[in-house]
């Protein structure tokens, strides 16, 4: 009885180990995709590829008018699930006190660099930092944001993401609120 436990124990370790050694396909993201030509011929691919695009964005309130444009420029080093890039904030807030009418414009603007990280697919990881500069307040603000976002391809160059990102620092209490939602462009080139 020992011998047959024992054979059964040894058969079941070596389907074991030929189990692990199988090639696993990886997600459609990951995997290395070879470009055809005009005649159908593969081409070779670049091994960096750049992004710009940006959001605009607005917000209204009873009291208040934001708008928020934020370009930004990245590289995908070699690699299709990670991209690194640096970009800049232009906000423009006009406000209107409902008690005494004074109405004020504020400008507010700062620069900033992105981590994206596609996980699965289309959804991606984004940690940000943020430099701004409150020119009516003679403050500066740094903050960290992060969170998910998904991304949808347009064509073979457009997409759209959109992300939800939450303040984990910020040296300015009430810059963010609770979550920063963002719908932005790219453009892959």
């Amino acid at each position: 009885m020992k011998k047959i436990i024992g054979l059964f124990l040894l058969i079941l370790c070596c389907s074991a180990v030929v189990a692990q050694s199988e090639d696993v396909p990886l997600p459609k993201n990951l995997q290395v995709k070879a470009p055809k030509d005009q005649q159908g011929q593969q081409k070779a691919e670049r091994k960096m590829k750049f992004v710009a695009g940006g959001t605009i964005g607005f917000g209204v309130n009873r009291s208040e008018l934001n708008l928020k444009l934020a370009p930004h420029f990245g590289i995908c080093p070699g690699i299709d699930f990670l991209c690194i890039g640096v970009g800049g904030t232009y906000y423009l807030n006009y406000y209107k006190d409902p008690f005494s009418g004074l109405k004020q414009f504020t400008h507010i603007y700062g620069f900033g660099g992105f981590v994206e990280g596609y996980i699965w697919d289309r959804l991606v990881l984004h940690a940000e930092y943020e430099w701004l500069r409150f020119p009516a307040l003679d403050e500066t603000s740094h903050g960290v944001l992060l969170g998910p976002g998904y991304k949808q391809n347009v064509s073979d160059m457009v997409s759209v993401y959109g992300h939800i990102l939450c303040p984990v620092y910020e040296t300015l209490n009430g810059v963010y609120g609770v979550v920063e939602m963002r719908v932005g462009v790219n453009v892959t080139f």
